[in-house]
């Protein structure tokens, strides 16, 4: 299931990568799912496990916006996209994704 919701999530057209993470930061699923990848965003992952305050994060560089959403048990999503997205529907996206991982993680934990 985490395989093709973080897949889907990197087929949107402005999203460059994807990525949910357990509860320790090691990478469940990764899209494209190469070590440049994946390093990258479990590093950047780190500045969420900062603050509980938040559900949500954003990152924003010169080339990239990173936003990072915390789930349920302790595990977290983290979408990179181009930083002239359009973040109202990236949002929208990562919405309905955090949906449908939150569901199944939970079903999965009874």
């Amino acid at each position: 299931m985490e395989e093709f919701v973080v897949s889907d999530l990197a087929k949107m057209v402005n999203v460059k990568n994807a990525a949910m993470l357990d509860d320790n930061g090691f990478i469940i699923a990764a899209q494209p799912d190469d070590k440049k990848t994946k390093n990258m965003l479990a590093k950047l992952a780190e500045i969420h496990y900062i603050s509980n305050e938040f559900q949500q994060t954003s990152i924003i560089t010169e080339t990239l916006i990173l936003i990072v959403n915390r789930l349920t048990g302790g595990n977290t999503l983290i979408v990179g996209c181009d930083s002239n997205s359009n973040l109202g529907l990236v949002r929208q996206e990562i919405d309905s994704a955090v949906s449908r991982l939150d569901s199944y993680l939970q079903s999965k934990q009874r």
